[in-house]
């Protein structure tokens, strides 16, 4: 970099090194504090350019990106607290050391509350001179992870990352795509497995509160007075062991959103706090006085049917109402297999540089035994099934041994499934996945007796989703009952 940063960038040239650069912009009417500062600058590895006034470093500014100003606050043409002022407006990444003589600690403070990093006394000190600008430097490399970190995660959340070619899923994407838009309360349900949490957060990373905090709380895994303490905060002496003063999951989410996950589980009087945190955005700690407000968007999910759940008492219809303005239901993938195959491909992809580099490619029996399976634990499932297959795997292909899937593969796969060519692709999907969920529902009936909610605990669903199922079937769960000896035939 010249020394000049008055001097233009050639034709072509790129006059913006990447953030992680050191370098550096001093701005000093004293050509003699300028020289000291660049060259004990250029002995730290810095890149450092001069200049003698704010109206010639603002102009430097504008044609270039420097990672840090060491600026004195006493200029020929203007204040060094003016210069500070235009230049975070002009370069708000860049850094800033300010400089000030003796007796003038007050105003260096100040230009620190504008948005300077720190300050250096005169006369300047090369060890003090280093320390600070290193600490500056580590700061600016914390920031930097903390940026990239996000672009990652919104990265990882985008629409386009969303794999799907059914046009149920494709639905539900344009109103993920919709609702990000927003701040509408959100209701995201559907089975275990099938996404809720990953929808939570491409909601939460393509809407105007992307940079503010994503907090999720299981809520069927803490007690009520525990649930309490970590959804509002506890106060010192609140109850035995509160030791300290603790902010809840609402305070720290603050501008944020929060994703309330199995809210149906949420014990009844703590439901009607929850309301009320709702309704009016304000709360108070456990054992506190003090009455606190947040700006929180509310996520909410459940594998459970919640409609039920009110009618049979147990949730609060008017909870439900609040929650539910805009309701996402994720269907099962046995409902949507031809997803089966862009998802392996997915996972391969995803997983395979970290697990097994050598795997390539998945052979066609073994997608046959992925298609034939029913998925009982959904995309999380087969997520977890081709880690799996990579770590078994010894060439550059899965194969049907590295996919050991289990009771449920018997049922469906025990025996050749036959069907009709002449069907259209579609129709044929469903008649497939119709025969694969009864042969299934059957192995699990009959595993557990016939029992209804064990069944429904095995299979990921509600009891009224069992009842729906044996319905849609025309199966009799006394059928699977085990009989008992001596009884009649």
């Amino acid at each position: 970099m010249s020394d000049d940063p008055r001097k233009e960038p050639a034709a072509g040239e790129l006059a913006l090194p990447p953030w992680g650069s050191r370098s550096v912009l001093v701005v000093d009417d004293e050509d003699v504090t300028c020289k000291y500062l660049q060259r004990a600058l250029r002995e730290q590895g810095c890149e450092a350019a001069c200049c003698h006034s704010g109206h010639e470093a603002l102009d430097a500014l504008r044609r270039t990106r420097y990672s840090l100003l060491v600026a004195d606050l006493r200029l020929p043409d203007m204040s060094g607290m003016d210069l500070l002022r235009e230049a975070r407006q002009l370069a708000p990444q860049t850094s800033v050391i300010v400089v000030t003589g003796f007796g003038s600690v007050e105003t260096a403070i100040e230009a620190m509350k504008l948005g300077a990093s720190d300050y250096l006394i005169k006369p300047l000190r090369g060890e003090e001179l280093r320390l600070v600008v290193d600490k500056v430097f580590d700061q600016r490399r914390l920031l930097d992870q903390i940026a990239q970190l996000r672009l990652e995660l919104a990265g990882r959340y985008h629409f386009e990352n969303m794999i799907s070619q059914d046009p149920k899923m494709r639905a539900i994407f344009a109103t993920i795509a919709r609702v990000a838009a927003t701040d509408t309360t959100v209701l995201i349900t559907g089975e275990t497995g099938t996404g809720k949490e990953l929808v939570a957060r491409a909601i939460h990373y393509n809407s105007r509160r992307r940079e503010r905090p994503f907090m999720a709380i299981n809520c069927g895994a803490f007690p009520e007075t525990l649930l309490e303490s970590e959804l509002f905060g506890h106060e010192q002496g609140a109850f035995t062991g509160a030791v300290a003063t603790k902010p809840g999951i609402f305070e720290v989410a603050d501008g944020g959103a929060l994703l309330l996950d199995e809210i149906g589980n949420i014990p009844h009087p703590m439901q009607v706090k929850l309301l009320r945190v709702l309704e009016a955005g304000e709360f108070k700690r456990l054992g506190g006085v003090e009455t606190l407000r947040c700006d929180v968007r509310i996520l909410a999910a459940s594998n459970v049917d919640l409609e039920a759940a009110a009618d049979a008492g147990g949730f609060r219809r008017d909870l439900l109402y609040r929650i539910n303005v805009v309701p996402i239901l994720l269907p099962p993938l046995r409902d949507r297999v031809g997803d089966v195959p862009l998802l392996v491909e997915h996972f391969i992809r995803r997983h395979g540089p970290r697990i097994n580099p050598a795997v390539r490619d998945i052979a066609l029996p073994a997608m046959r035994k992925l298609l034939r399976y029913p998925w009982p634990g959904n995309v999380r499932q087969l997520e977890h099934a081709i880690q799996r297959a990579l770590i078994l795997a010894d060439g550059d292909t899965l194969l049907p041994e590295h996919l050991p899937l289990g009771e449920a593969e018997e049922a469906a796969g025990g025996q050749e499934l036959k069907f009709n060519e002449q069907l259209p692709l579609d129709e044929l999907r469903s008649e497939l996945v119709a025969r694969l969920e009864r042969a299934y529902l059957e192995r699990v009936l009959r595993l557990h007796g016939g029992s209804i909610r064990k069944t429904a605990r095995h299979a990921g669903l509600s009891e009224r989703g069992v009842y729906d199922k044996l319905k849609k079937f025309g199966l009799d769960r006394k059928a699977f009952r085990p009989v008992r000896q001596g009884a009649r035939p």
